[in-house]
């Protein structure tokens, strides 16, 4: 991503709707996964700024770890003494294979020359009876400033998101999409810019937001689907959920 939105990255993840209510979502989907399992170890690729790790510290306890890696220097300021942080590239981790319960990839994929490399290294990492989540941007007829800015490569359709899980050999994931409440006015801006020909301009969707009530409504309604994304499929919105369960083999 550019430098200057990733200097920004660490402050937006304390208030922005967008990713409170992405976490709130990947608790409730953490929560059902490791129900009766404490101590797992935990790892975040392409995770961002260190202090943006600290909510996975809860599914860590008592014993067990969570590790960050980022291929961005700057994001490795304000490392909790609980957490490890690694700098490192998302396609080529060095990390041991099978060392995680739990892999996260969030945001991640879209921003890989070769998101089947990077999907394969962090399916890698994954334990036995382990947990791999990953998230990424959807639609790309959504297309706009934010995935420039973010230097992403591609949105995803459910389609594409299965089959790079298919090239890789993997089995089959629950996929979902999400942030869908918000889908029809995030979708009118997005197109409506499209329609303009400003959906290449390099302006972040967050230079328009700030904290207060209009955020708090928004992280609101975001966070109410974190009771719904798990129990029903939803077919439309502005990101995808893959969650996959490595069975014993």
């Amino acid at each position: 991503m550019k430098k200057q939105f990733a200097e920004q990255y660490g402050n937006l993840e304390q208030w922005h709707w967008w990713f409170r209510g992405r976490q709130r979502i990947l608790e409730a989907a953490m929560r059902r996964a490791l129900t009766g399992r404490e101590s797992v170890s935990i790892v975040s690729l392409g995770c961002g700024p260190a202090e943006g790790l600290r909510w996975l510290e809860r599914f860590a306890e008592p014993m067990g770890r969570v590790v960050g890696v980022d291929i961005e220097l700057l994001h490795a300021c304000h490392i909790a003494p609980s957490i490890e942080y690694v700098v490192g590239s998302v396609d080529a981790l060095p990390l041991a294979t099978g060392s995680f319960d739990v892999v996260l990839a969030l945001d991640v994929l879209e921003h890989l020359d070769d998101d089947t490399v990077g999907l394969s290294e962090a399916a890698r990492l994954v334990k036995e009876n382990g947990l791999l989540l990953v998230t990424v941007p959807a639609l790309p007829s959504l297309w706009g400033g934010q995935d420039v800015v973010s230097h992403h490569r591609r949105r995803y359709t459910r389609k594409s998101l299965l089959q790079v899980f298919a090239h890789v050999g993997l089995p089959v994931p629950r996929v979902t999409y999400f942030n869908s409440l918000l889908f029809p006015p995030i979708a009118a801006v997005r197109w409506t810019r499209r329609a303009l020909g400003l959906e290449d301009r390099a302006r972040s969707d967050f230079d328009d937001s700030q904290p207060g009530l209009v955020n708090e409504v928004l992280a609101s309604i975001f966070t109410a689907e974190a009771s719904l994304v798990h129990r029903v499929t939803l077919p439309l919105g502005v990101s995808l959920l893959a969650t996959l369960r490595f069975g014993s083999s």
